[in-house]
């Protein structure tokens, strides 16, 4: 099941894990349908490790889980947290060891790094390593004090035991063709974590929905201004979960409480207007090539997309056909006296392609 967040900086699309976390998945897919995520900041990153979304207050104290949403929209109340209903039980499938070092996870948030207070807010690492280096999730849970421990301590839930450093899985990233994690993690921010140029989950689009919605569900969405596709089927049956076709046309959501600053999206596109004809042309080529390679490796000619050829090894075409390994092999030895070329050839006939791989002893 699916989850596509649209940003002020490019679109995501997140994988949820149904099986693992079933009612964490549930939550977050019936809040999107609300559309209680949209045009909520990403308000808190931490480079190298994770950034926080979710918390339409925009300063980590906000959210509430789908019952809250419902029970605060049937009872009236003038604010979310003032329900008792505004939090979901820390229970899920927890990261192992490996998970926590990857790039892409979404993990559902407590607020405090207090148990059982799983609202809406939610980590996503924006970057990802080896055991020990210090990336992603990694070793979080022992940082002592310092700028952005907010972050650090919503994060981290507290098990049975009282141990720190359990992360309950919602998902992970699948495709990010944007960079939208790259540019999350490269954003310049304050002292706090939060961003000097607001990045925005403009929209969660629901992709696919297999739960039913909960009682209470059409209040909230009739008192948000949400409107649901017509029911699919041949029998037209409108217990089927449906999807959300409008949003709350706010810029920014009712309860946000931080100052306003400017948009990323205003940033970037000042910063495209200052780039020179050379260099949007560069870029084009780089996302070009980019979705070449990934058309490659679905063919399965390419084992990965982000595969790079060694730095010792030189690409040569348009090479003479009659042209041999040991023609290539005197051309570079005044380079490298070690060079050795490989020439392409057809499997059938033998016959060169008339492009070779030079290989060098150094860089």
């Amino acid at each position: 099941m699916s989850l596509l967040l649209e940003t002020t900086v490019g679109n995501v699309t997140i994988d949820l894990d149904t099986d693992g976390s079933p009612q964490l998945v549930r939550n977050v897919l019936k809040l999107a349908k609300c559309r209680y995520y949209t045009n909520t900041l990403i308000y808190n990153v931490q480079p190298h490790r994770l950034c926080q979304l979710g918390d339409p207050r925009g300063d980590g104290t906000g959210g509430c889980s789908i019952f809250g949403l419902i029970d605060a929209v049937r009872s009236n109340l003038d604010d979310v947290r003032q329900s008792r209903r505004r939090f979901l039980k820390s229970e899920g499938r927890a990261l192992t060891a490996a998970e926590l070092c990857e790039r892409g996870r979404l993990v559902a948030s407590e607020i405090g790094g207090v148990r059982d207070t799983v609202g809406s807010q939610l980590i996503l690492t924006v970057d990802g390593g080896r055991s020990g280096e210090g990336l992603a999730l990694d070793g979080l849970a022992e940082l002592g004090s310092g700028g952005g421990d907010a972050a650090a301590s919503a994060a981290a839930s507290t098990t049975a035991d009282g141990q720190q450093g359990r992360y309950l899985s919602v998902g992970v990233v699948v495709e990010d063709d944007d960079d939208v994690l790259g540019k999350i993690n490269g954003l310049y921010c304050d002292a706090n974590g939060r961003p000097y140029a607001d990045v925005r989950i403009i929209r969660a689009h629901v992709l696919d929905d297999p739960f039913d919605d909960p009682d209470g569900l059409e209040d909230v969405l009739d008192a948000r201004g949400v409107k649901l596709e017509p029911p699919t089927g041949s029998n037209g049956n409108a217990a089927t979960p449906r999807l959300a076709t409008a949003s709350p046309a706010w810029e920014r959501p009712p309860e946000e409480i931080v100052e306003r600053r400017i948009g990323a999206d205003v940033a970037l596109a000042e910063d495209d207007a200052n780039i020179d004809a050379e260099e949007q042309e560069e870029a084009l080529r780089k996302k070009e090539d980019k979705s070449r390679a990934v058309v490659l490796e679905m063919l399965g000619d390419l084992p990965t997309a982000d595969i790079a050829a060694p730095d010792n090894v030189l690409f040569v075409c348009k090479l003479n056909p009659v042209t041999d390994d040991e023609d290539l092999e005197l051309i570079f030895s005044r380079f490298d006296p070690n060079a050795r070329a490989e020439i392409i050839r057809d499997p059938d006939t033998g016959d060169s392609l008339c492009y070779a791989f030079v290989e060098f002893t150094t860089k």
